[in-house]
């Protein structure tokens, strides 16, 4: 995956989502009601049919959600859960157990569900990268989300320049990501033209593998900057 399309878990974003350049949609269950719940798991059979790769982001495990969360969805197969706010390999590992419990209910093969961690969320959590190495065979890539940092941190995240304790974030996502064996992906951000272009080179270039899009035409960029930068 390079491009990973974040979509709300609605009927209306699905057919562009669908019929974008995206290699994957992740649907994101933030803020959402028992409808959008069930339009999860709608959404999820139409990318199957469409031969989509299709990802759900839960809330995190300390909200109080996350259990409710995929109670709903497993039952349509996502390939693999979203988990923002990861605390290292402790919350990888415990939503491991919870998906081994629902793959099961379900009738799914054991381990079958990835995992996609987002690790550097906050303080906390950047302390806790190092855990990550072995921490399930069920991780399959490493993200981050530097509006949720910025935000617990008090910083402001507008322009290219980004403060200092942002960037050493990134820069510890990268490496926890090698050390797990896993790709990087690089945090969502607004905009559609020459400064998110340069934003996705600049990501190429440092060693992610990917990065989350917001809009079909971000996927697009992502998608020929990291083509570009393919050995």
């Amino acid at each position: 995956m390079r491009s990973i399309l974040v979509v709300p878990a609605a009927p209306s974003s699905v057919e562009s989502a669908l019929a974008s350049e995206a290699d994957a949609i992740a649907i994101d269950l933030a803020g959402e009601n028992k409808g959008a719940r069930r339009a999860a798991v709608d959404i999820l059979e139409l990318a199957r049919e469409a031969g989509k790769t299709a990802l759900v982001i839960i809330r995190p495990l300390a909200s109080g959600f996350a259990d409710a969360d995929l109670d709903a969805v497993m039952p349509g197969r996502p390939h693999a859960i979203v988990l923002p706010d990861a605390i290292g390999g402790r919350d990888v590992q415990h939503l491991g157990a919870k998906l081994a419990v629902r793959e099961a209910e379900n009738d799914l093969a054991d381990g079958s569900t990835a995992v996609l961690a987002l690790v550097a969320d906050s303080a906390v959590a950047i302390f806790e990268l190092g855990s990550l190495a072995r921490a399930t065979r069920r991780l399959i890539g490493v993200g981050r989300d530097e509006r949720r940092l910025a935000q617990n941190l008090g910083l402001s995240i507008s322009g290219e320049d980004k403060p200092e304790p942002l960037r050493i974030a990134r820069g510890l996502a990268v490496l926890a990501a090698a050390a797990a064996g896993a790709p990087a992906f690089d945090s969502a951000e607004p905009g559609d033209g020459d400064i998110f272009a340069r934003a996705c080179d600049r990501a190429a270039r440092d060693g992610f593998s990917g990065k989350f899009a917001l809009t079909p035409n971000q996927a697009r960029i992502v998608n020929a900057a990291f083509a570009a930068r393919k050995p």
